[in-house]
C-alpha cells in the first residue's frame, strides 16, 4: 500500500488533533521577541528550550511535544534576529535575541519589506532583523558598493 503521507506530516496531523493542554494562553511573545509566562518575564535559557518545539501552522504559533500542545501568543514575530554569521558555503548564521541560533542557506531567502527585513526559518517561523543587524544587512547585502555583496 503507497504511504501518501511523510512520517513528519503524520506526527503534524496527530499534534494537531490533540487538545490544548491548557484552553489559556499562557506563553506569550512581544513585539521584541521576549517571552512571557503567565504575564511574567520567562528566563532566557526557559526561552530558548520552549522555541525549540515552538512551530507555526496556518499563522497559530504552538509549542508542540509528543505529548501536549499549548497556544502561544505572538504578538508579531516569533523571533527577533540580533546578529548573524556568514558561511564558508554562502549562507549565515542568524542568533535570535533569546540566543538561538538558524542556519539560512543563502541571503536571499531574507525577504525585504516595507515594515522590515523578514526570514522563515525552520518548523514555520518567521523572524525579523532587529534594528542594527537590519542597517547592518542593508549595508552588507543590499546598499551597492565597495565590499557589499549586491555588486
Amino acid at each position: 500500500m503507497k504511504q501518501d503521507t511523510t512520517h513528519a506530516e503524520q506526527a503534524l496531523s496527530h499534534w494537531l488533533q490533540q487538545t490544548d493542554c491548557s484552553r489559556e494562553v499562557l506563553f506569550d511573545i512581544d513585539a521584541a521577541g521576549d517571552w512571557s509566562y503567565r504575564h511574567e518575564p520567562l528566563p532566557e535559557k526557559y526561552a530558548r528550550l520552549f522555541a525549540s518545539v515552538l512551530h507555526c501552522i496556518e499563522g497559530r504559533h504552538f509549542l508542540l511535544t509528543p505529548a501536549e500542545r499549548l497556544e502561544v501568543s505572538v504578538r508579531e514575530q516569533a523571533l527577533v534576529i540580533v546578529d548573524y554569521r556568514p558561511q564558508e558555503n554562502g549562507g549565515l548564521v542568524l542568533r535570535s535575541s533569546i540566543g538561538t541560533e538558524h542556519p539560512l542557506a543563502d541571503v536571499r531567502q531574507c525577504q525585504v519589506q516595507q515594515q522590515g527585513i523578514y526570514v522563515v526559518l525552520e518548523r514555520g517561523l518567521t523572524a525579523r532583523l532587529g534594528r542594527a543587524c537590519y542597517y547592518r544587512f542593508v549595508d552588507e547585502f543590499l546598499l551597492p558598493g565597495e565590499g557589499s555583496a549586491a555588486d
